[in-house]
């Protein structure tokens, strides 16, 4: 849990720097006290966003690289939509600071952003099946539509989500607030994979039609349900002017956010990270498939395996991060960082030697290391963000993690497929990705060392981050 707002983490900043003021027309009020069971009843939107991730990433993927034999670059670039238009997600962030729908600033952008996701996610059922069955063209661009609005709705719905669990909580539960949401979106994963293995244990038209549409049927309920209630509007006399945000502009609140030192380096930082993290993310499961020759059932089952511990991993971090006094988000996301790098190496063994006995254990290791890089990341983006700019800071994380995580899948499927046109070994290839995947996330464990921390004991005895200013 993070201190009180009066030692609430500072950030250094260089001479000439100034920290960004309040939005002009926007008042604040200082949040009631969020209880473990409401956060958690938050936390289920991201279960609902693990649940529509793995769907498309995991599952649609698979079915359009290792059951209908369609390269992996296509499908990469399609799943990356949303990450490309991840730069508009700061913009939306900014004006979910000024919104006024009836006192309402987050839930406007929350509701039609989940809406498009879920329209995507069931023309993509049929515009696949119509593209199986007919082999026309044509439906690559139904596809492509399907895809875009899902997108689209991440971009309205993403950053905003994660800016009310903010405005919800009061300063000292913001770091439990947020990486308990986030926790919920690795046990989604996990569950993801049970789920998946069931409704489509092989590929069939009819299995794919009927997977989405009970998704999608599950995730809007979840979503509905883990945020109704959970933004009280803005009395009359405290709501912001209609015209506030033109008085604010987008540029101006995006400037004093950037302006700091400690911003820049940690916006490489999540680069890096994000980058390595999940240049598997779309060849994970055809890796399994092609190289080992599992089952489609058993592929989706890798998120099981790697969400199980992902969520243990989180749930410990969260615990050890209240009780003990020496475990700062720091020292778990350095935790996580190298968790990862053995976990990518081992993963690289395994295909270069054929070990399918390694996989299993090592997508355990992998959901270890993802959940501490989880928890520590997110509670250093929540210590160096301002209450008076959250939109704004908020914005940007996601956009930086959004777009180096489609970034990297991207990178990660073309380089597959350009090792296979080059070598003709499947096993090299996926080997070189997860090798690559360890270097880059060891070059991020050296930005995040160029952070300097000081530990600062509050009134709990908690140590927190004091974000400093990257040196030289």
């Amino acid at each position: 849990m993070l201190p009180s707002e009066s030692t609430h983490a500072k950030v250094q900043l260089r001479p000439g720097t100034t920290a960004p003021d309040q939005p002009e027309g926007v008042a604040t009020e200082q949040p009631q006290n969020l209880p473990f069971l409401t956060n958690l009843k938050m936390g289920l939107f991201n279960f609902g966003s693990a649940l529509a991730d793995i769907l498309g990433s995991g599952v649609w993927n698979r079915i359009m690289i290792a059951d209908l034999n369609y390269p992996a670059t296509p499908v990469s670039l399609l799943l990356g939509l949303n990450y490309f238009l991840a730069p508009l997600v700061v913009w939306v962030g900014q004006k979910s600071d000024y919104t006024n729908w009836r006192g309402y600033r987050r839930l406007p952008w929350i509701w039609s952003g989940r809406a498009l996701i879920a329209i995507g996610f069931l023309l993509l059922a049929f515009a696949t099946v119509e593209l199986a069955e007919s082999g026309s063209n044509i439906w690559w661009g139904g596809i492509a539509f399907a895809l875009s609005l899902t997108g689209i709705g991440a971009v309205l719905s993403g950053s905003t989500y994660t800016t009310l669990i903010y405005d919800r909580a009061p300063p000292h539960q913001r770091g439990r607030a947020v990486g308990l949401a986030w926790t919920m979106l690795l046990f989604g994963f996990a569950f993801s994979g049970v789920l998946f293995a069931r409704l489509l244990p092989d590929y069939s038209p009819e299995g794919v039609i009927t997977l989405f549409v009970t998704t999608v049927a599950i995730i809007s309920a979840l979503w509905v349900f883990s945020i109704l209630g959970e933004e009280r509007p803005l009395p009359p006399e405290a709501r912001p002017p209609r015209k506030s945000a033109r008085n604010t502009p987008f540029m101006q609140d995006f400037r004093a956010v950037w302006s700091q030192p400690t911003t820049r380096l940690f916006f490489l930082y999540i680069g890096l990270s994000f980058t390595a993290a999940f240049a598997q993310d779309q060849i994970l499961e055809p890796f399994g498939g092609q190289v080992f020759a599992m089952p489609a059932g058993e592929t989706s089952r890798f998120a099981a395996f790697w969400g199980t511990t992902a969520l243990l991993g989180s749930l410990f971090a969260l615990y050890a991060h209240r009780r003990m006094s020496h475990l700062t988000y720091a020292r778990i996301n350095r935790y996580g960082i190298w968790s990862l790098i053995t976990t990518f190496l081992l993963l690289a063994l395994a295909a270069f030697s054929n070990l399918e006995a390694l996989i299993r254990p090592t997508l355990l290791l992998f959901g270890l290391g993802l959940g501490l890089w989880n928890i520590g990341t997110w509670g250093l983006m929540v210590s160096v963000s301002s209450a008076e700019k959250a939109g704004t800071y908020f914005g940007l994380w996601t956009m930086a993690s959004l777009i180096f995580r489609g970034g990297g899948s991207v990178v990660g499927a073309i380089f597959r497929d350009v090792a296979i046109l080059t070598t003709g070994s499947e096993s090299f290839s996926y080997g070189a990705v997860f090798a690559i995947e360890a270097l880059v996330m060891l070059a991020a464990f050296l930005v995040i060392q160029r952070i300097h921390f000081s530990p600062q004991t509050d009134a709990d005895g908690k140590q927190i981050l004091v974000a400093v200013g990257a040196e030289g």
